[in-house]
């Protein structure tokens, strides 16, 4: 198998990772008006996975990580997500927070922690996936960076 490499997202992956996000049923909602802050893991000119960020001040939203299915459990989800860590930092985000249907046991292996959703202020909570493009019933969690 070819290593993945990430790259910055363009708009011209936009419909390759609403591709990939379906697949997983995941949503899709606002990942075009976030391209810029997306990471894609590129394999033999496909999209193999992708994650992102929204970005409010110091604090942001992760979402939207994925991995083709036949692709989970070769290291291109952590490969994403150390990269996507790196550029929160860089974009001097202090708190991460995600919302996962599935992967909460994943991202608590990462240090993220679940809080009450509820307890999350400003201005995050206008997200598409915080006014309704997730089910009220996911876990929510946040990094501290």
């Amino acid at each position: 198998m070819n290593h993945p490499t990430v790259r910055q997202a363009t708009r011209v992956d936009l419909t390759g990772i609403e591709q990939l996000l379906e697949s997983a049923s995941l949503p899709t909602l606002g990942v075009s008006e976030h391209i810029r802050h997306f990471l894609v893991a590129e394999m033999e000119g496909e999209i193999a996975g992708a994650i992102g960020l929204e970005v409010y001040g110091e604090t942001a939203l992760l979402r939207s990580a994925v991995v083709a299915s036949g692709l989970q459990r070769t290291g291109i989800g952590g490969l994403l997500y150390a990269q996507i860590v790196e550029q929160a930092k860089r974009l001097a985000v202090q708190r991460l927070i995600l919302l996962t249907n599935t992967a909460e046991k994943y991202f608590e292996r990462k240090g993220f922690k679940k809080i009450d959703q509820k307890s999350v202020t400003g201005p995050i909570t206008s997200s598409v996936e915080f006014t309704g493009a997730c089910p009220s019933h996911v876990a929510c969690m946040e990094l501290l960076l």
